[in-house]
């Protein structure tokens, strides 16, 4: 995941009802150093926790006890696929690795299998819940987690389009507007990368009844600044249109016989 995706994840998955309970800890490289090194902290001595890290930020780390790991994104070389899965069952300990694959992914097992990495396939359980309308709640409540989906959003789509094995992670077959969904968006983004895709719509519903201005900060500061500064915007452009002269008035030409 990108840093920005852990930024929104972080944000929204504690707020789910499927994952209380659970200690979600977000952890990328553009964090403050003391930042990181509170959170490892924090996630080390939790018993139930969650680490969401970006490969970058969890390079070196040895944390004991690791029960599961969970590749959201799959990595282009093999060795590192086997770096993230080598964090768990360590010293003789049981431990398991996920990786999430799209039907339309599913080359990169063979792709692991020639290089001496076996995978085995375990279907997605029926009957779990749908979680977006919960995402989209948590967004609609607070113009900061929304603006952080659509910058997630935005940087996955992007980092997909550049993944080097493109023959396998096919920018021209992701389902965007499924993907769309599945972050909780309200609306589409208005990006190049959405408007030219033929899969930008397919499996989206846009939230219609709701103006995304109305969306409002719950930092009362950053809200008050908002509004300031769209006041300041509008004056602006009043402003603007008074200084501009009038186009003056065509009189209509009457040619003489």
């Amino acid at each position: 995941m990108t840093c920005a995706c852990i930024d929104y994840w972080g944000v929204v998955l504690p707020r789910l009802s499927v994952l209380k309970g659970f200690s979600l800890v977000p952890l990328h490289g553009k964090m403050k150093q003391t930042v990181r090194e509170k959170a490892l902290a924090s996630f080390t001595s939790l018993s139930n926790g969650v680490l969401l890290c970006t490969d970058v930020a969890a390079r070196g780390l040895d944390i004991p006890g690791v029960d599961c790991i969970v590749q959201y994104d799959p990595p282009e070389d093999p060795n590192v696929f086997i770096h993230r899965v080598g964090r768990t069952a360590r010293l003789g300990k049981q431990g398991q690795a996920v990786v999430f694959l799209l039907p339309k992914e599913e080359s990169y097992v063979e792709f692991l299998r020639i290089r001496r990495v076996p995978l085995q396939e375990r279907k997605c359980s029926d009957d779990a819940p749908d979680v977006v309308p919960q995402i989209r709640s948590a967004v609609k409540k607070d113009r900061d987690v929304m603006e952080k989906g659509v910058r997630a959003f935005v940087s996955y789509i992007r980092a997909y389009k550049e993944h080097h094995c493109s023959y396998i992670f096919r920018w021209k077959e992701l389902e965007i507007g499924k993907l769309a969904m599945g972050h909780g968006l309200l609306q589409l983004p208005l990006m190049p990368e959405v408007k030219h895709h033929s899969l930008s719509t397919e499996g989206f519903v846009p939230v219609d009844d709701i103006n995304l201005e109305d969306i409002k900060y719950r930092d009362k500061s950053r809200e008050k600044q908002r509004k300031k500064n769209l006041q300041a915007k509008k004056e602006a452009k009043e402003k603007e249109k008074e200084a501009k002269p009038e186009k003056p008035t065509k009189l209509p030409v009457h040619l003489l016989p």
